[in-house]
């Protein structure tokens, strides 16, 4: 079990929604903040990687948080806002037998 004091980072956790949908059929969309947690993030070394020519800065991290029926409902379509970055969530981990921890892999400078 994390000691409450590890959970040190404000996240906010962000959902895609359909908006209004203009004269021609287009929908627009957009995030809409769907809730915040405390949360303990510890960012891996960055890397870079080459992709069509251009140099790309990937960072993933990996988040956790304390589990309860908000945390339980976040999946990868989702993403969070953390220390002033947006991160795409790629995972979502179950830590423990008892569900009192979840973990999140997160990759920031690609698409969310």
């Amino acid at each position: 079990m994390a000691k409450a004091g590890a959970f040190r980072e404000r996240a906010v956790f962000q959902r895609l929604v359909d908006g209004a949908v203009d004269d021609y059929g287009n929908t627009y969309t957009g995030w809409k903040s769907i809730g915040t947690r405390w949360a303990d993030i510890k960012e891996r070394t960055g890397r870079e990687a080459i992709s069509g020519g251009a140099l790309a800065d990937e960072i993933m991290a990996t988040m956790r948080c304390r589990s309860d029926s908000f945390t339980g409902t976040i999946t990868s379509a989702d993403r969070v806002v953390a220390r002033g970055k947006t991160w795409a969530i790629k995972n979502v981990i179950q830590v423990d037998a008892k569900d009192t921890m979840i973990e999140y892999l997160l990759q920031s400078g690609v698409a969310t």
